[in-house]
């Protein structure tokens, strides 16, 4: 029997910009439902500092009232797509909501 249980992976919205001098930037302009923008920078600092996410040299919040908009700067050697894959999986860019779909007819 069908539960009507399931679950919906949120994530952030990202793309990866070139700098004229061949440097990479990660681009971030929404982040998932019920997450704090403030909180989800200090981890990604922190992650940083443990050296558990490589390749970033910098992080800016360029964020205002027309929208929101987190620049991670790259290093020289780094890898942008990896790096924002380690992101999803070490913080809050991407969470799991669970869902209950009941329809009663």
């Amino acid at each position: 029997m069908l539960t009507g249980r399931g679950r919906i992976i949120l994530r952030a919205k990202a793309n990866v910009e070139i700098l004229k001098n061949d440097r990479e930037n990660i681009v971030i302009t929404e982040i998932p439902y019920q997450v704090n923008k403030s909180a989800l920078i200090e981890k990604m600092a922190e992650l940083v500092r443990d050296q558990k996410v490589d390749g970033i040299s910098n992080i800016r919040d360029e964020s205002d009232r027309d929208g929101m908009r987190v620049v991670i700067e790259m290093k020289r050697d780094g890898q942008p797509l990896v790096t924002l894959n380690q992101l999803f999986k070490h913080t809050q860019m991407q969470v799991t909501f669970g869902v209950i779909m009941l329809a009663f007819g």
